[in-house]
């Protein structure tokens, strides 16, 4: 067990993460671990995988709570020593018509799309072995040009911010909203969009600092993702939209990428490319 490949997927019990970890239950020749939340809902999707035929491992992982995340990690340096594959898949979505007060949804936006996976993706690291895989799912809302302020821009895609800055910089936009003063701070109206381009921005530091133990790093925008987190909305399915980060996950070709749902790679800082069709502007 000890020499047997491992991947992980966070918030994995449905949608998206679900058809990550089926994908990788038919492709990958290890342990998939299933990982959720709520631990009911996480071993029944595994037993319903298991009625198709599939298998995967499950254990409970909440990435905003820190004795969860310290279980986990326990768990697997006893069982398995180190992971090959880490795919962060959790996340949340505030709709337009959410009733939650908007200091509220930045507040838990911030916080369980950037500052837990950060945090988790920190704790696990040192499990990962040379020549492993991050792959971060962000989404179209993650390209720089979705930030108004060009200072913004500038300093978020700085090669020479640490990930301590990018904190401060993602705090700072919650405290921008709780002044009631994001929109003339530059940041603009959305959470979900300073969330997944922190997300991004995390995703090249760590490219940055993992090349030379040979780890690929990317960030997967996987499409409009129908889901329960848009209600049904969406203009793909769940393993439609899983088959980047699967890719990745098997056999990366770069690092340090921005993977739009086309396959193509796209520039973080370029155009904004929602409007991207076959990999062209």
């Amino acid at each position: 067990m000890v020499d047997s490949k491992v991947a992980i997927v966070t918030g994995a019990n449905k949608g998206l993460g679900l058809a990550i970890v089926k994908e990788l239950c038919l492709k990958f020749d290890g342990f998939v671990y299933l990982t959720s939340r709520d631990e009911e809902r996480g071993k029944m999707a595994c037993e319903d995988l298991k009625s198709s035929g599939l298998k995967a491992e499950y254990h409970q992982l909440d990435v905003t709570d820190n004795k969860s995340i310290e279980n986990f990690c326990n768990f697997i340096r006893h069982t398995h020593k180190e992971i090959d594959v880490l795919i962060n898949n959790a996340g949340i979505l505030f709709l337009k018509d959410a009733k939650e007060d908007k200091v509220y949804q930045a507040e838990q936006t911030i916080l369980v799309n950037f500052l837990a996976l950060v945090h988790f993706t920190e704790r696990i690291l040192p499990l990962l072995r040379n020549g492993g895989k991050i792959i971060n799912i962000s989404s179209s809302s993650g390209h720089l040009s979705r930030i108004p302020s060009e200072e913004m821009r500038k300093n978020i895609s700085s090669a020479e911010l640490t990930l301590n800055e990018l904190k401060i910089l993602m705090n700072s936009y919650v405290t921008s909203v709780r002044a009631g003063k994001n929109i003339e701070d530059g940041w603009g109206e959305s959470p979900y969009v300073v969330s997944k381009v922190g997300v991004n921005a995390y995703t090249f530091m760590l490219h940055r600092r993992l090349v030379n133990r040979g780890i690929f790093v990317n960030c997967v925008h996987p499409g409009y993702v129908k889901s329960d987190m848009t209600r049904g909305a969406g203009s793909i399915s769940p393993s439609q939209g899983c088959r980047h980060a699967v890719r990745l996950a098997l056999a990366p070709d770069r690092s340090g990428c921005y993977i739009w749902h086309t396959g193509a790679q796209v520039p973080w800082d370029g155009p904004d490319p929602r409007g991207y069709i076959d990999g062209k502007l």
